[in-house]
């Protein structure tokens, strides 16, 4: 079957549109084609076949640990409605918490983290929507003129577009810093869509993308620098990477340099204001909600104001608000022991990465990338019920490693067979190595023969 039939009917493809449906869910031409909102109706899809999947393969435990401590700490948010001032709000997070990032999480740990092939497939699919978003952002940049805030999708700003082509550019990069071969026709042609992304996140407008994207590729450069005794050597794959920062580097002092360019980037352009007597609006009402959270969390450190207090503690209004950071919004809300038990699912998400890995597996370079780039992206903008990617990105982190690392994962994981192939063989051997040990117990007993049943037989028979 072709790939690209693979790819549009596929979990991923679902999943997917539920992942990202507030990214194109308001386009006029979109909306009469769904009754329905489509985060309702892929949301459907993707968990009944996730589940069905599920019950097909043998349980994922690695997936399974993950799904059992995300359970626990939206168990803690759910007991906090003992004690929180909040009602309306508090009541839609948490269902958004337990049903929309629940779903991230499985498909995340339990569908897509348990076969490399299901990842491949939503690489495939995040860059084609990523590219789609990107043409889209080029097109009204030429309506509209450079400068100015780019709207798609009947309103869809830099934060939505700038993280889905943000988590693109991450798995590009992980591909590339696994290369030995530099010229090759496949990375020849990555390289302008690469472009195209960082092109978009330099001109969209969004100050966080832009950072979630160079922040995690700079933190993985010295993955490829190898120590061979008085030697240095720096991988070739690697050698992308520094060569592309060198052009975002210099495409930003170019810009920073030439007052009428630099009016035309502009996310660079709200940077310069962000340290600047003119800061924008949402730029000084994040940090002062920054410090109304940390005064909120000293007087609740140990459990917390509970799920929904912050706008009623702030403003006296039930009405959906947020600090615009996960970390504070967690401490604040769930305090200390919720961060204790978001932090235990984190670990546990993280606990088989290893720097072998990181440097052999694409996969997981690019799983890491985009768990980084969704971790920054999370530390400013958005609540817990708006943050499905993160958690979808954190399950990623499990994916099944290369032939190689799999001792790595034998202590804790219930392998899926690949194949009917494969099992045979393990039941072959398992069965020799039971008949072994019933050749040693009996001829321990009897020297030369054996009794079985009613029969004699020769020892060297078993």
């Amino acid at each position: 079957m072709p790939l690209f039939v693979q790819v549009i009917f596929s979990f991923e493809t679902a999943f997917l549109l539920f992942l990202f449906a507030g990214r194109y869910k308001a386009n006029p031409v979109l909306q009469p084609l769904f009754p329905v909102d489509p985060l309702v109706i892929f949301g459907v899809v993707s968990f009944a076949i996730g589940i069905w999947i599920i019950s097909t393969e043998r349980l994922y435990v690695p997936g399974f640990i993950v799904f059992t401590s995300f359970c626990i700490f939206v168990a803690w948010m759910w007991i906090s409605l003992i004690w929180t001032p909040g009602a309306v709000y508090a009541r839609e997070k948490l269902l958004a918490v337990t049903f929309l990032d629940g779903l991230a999480i499985i498909a995340g740990a339990l569908v897509i983290a348990n076969s490399r092939e299901r990842f491949f497939r939503f690489m495939v699919c995040l860059n084609v929507f990523a590219f789609i978003l990107a043409v889209m952002v080029l097109m009204e940049v030429i309506r509209i003129g450079p400068g100015r805030i780019v709207l798609i999708n009947g309103g869809d700003d830099y934060l939505g577009y700038g993280r889905v082509c943000g988590l693109a550019s991450m798995t590009i990069f992980a591909y590339l810093a696994t290369q030995e071969r530099l010229a090759s026709k496949v990375n020849l042609a990555l390289l302008p869509l690469l472009s195209f992304y960082i092109w978009v996140l330099l001109f969209g407008g969004g100050k966080g993308p832009l950072l979630s994207a160079l922040i995690p590729v700079m933190m993985i450069l010295p993955l490829g620098v190898l120590l061979r005794g008085k030697r240095v050597l720096i991988k070739r794959g690697h050698l992308i990477l520094l060569a592309g920062l060198a052009a975002v580097v210099a495409a930003i002092l170019w810009v920073l340099l030439d007052p009428d360019l630099a009016r035309t980037a502009t996310t660079l352009n709200r940077f310069s204001r962000l340290f600047s007597d003119n800061q924008g609006v949402s730029d000084q009402r994040r940090e002062t909600q920054f410090w109304e959270f940390l005064e909120l969390g000293d007087q609740a450190p140990i459990l917390g104001h509970g799920v929904g207090a912050w706008p009623i503690l702030t403003y006296g209004v039930d009405i959906r608000h947020h600090p615009h950071s996960l970390p504070l919004e967690v401490v604040g809300e769930m305090g200390v022991v919720g961060l204790i038990l978001f932090t235990l699912m984190c670990f546990a998400c993280i606990r088989f990465i290893t720097l072998a890995r990181l440097r052999q597996d694409p996969f997981l370079l690019a799983a890491l990338l985009m768990a980084l780039n969704m971790w920054i992206n999370a530390g400013t903008s958005g609540d817990l019920g708006e943050n499905r990617p993160f958690f979808f990105t954190m399950g990623l982190l499990l994916i099944r490693p290369l032939a190689e690392h799999v001792a790595s994962f034998s202590k804790v994981t219930v392998d899926a067979h690949e194949d009917d192939d494969a099992g045979d063989d393990h039941e072959i051997e398992d069965d020799r190595q039971g008949f072994s040990t019933i050749r040693r117990r009996l001829s321990a007993r009897i020297d030369d023969d054996v009794s079985v049943g009613r029969g004699t037989l020769p020892a060297h028979t078993l």
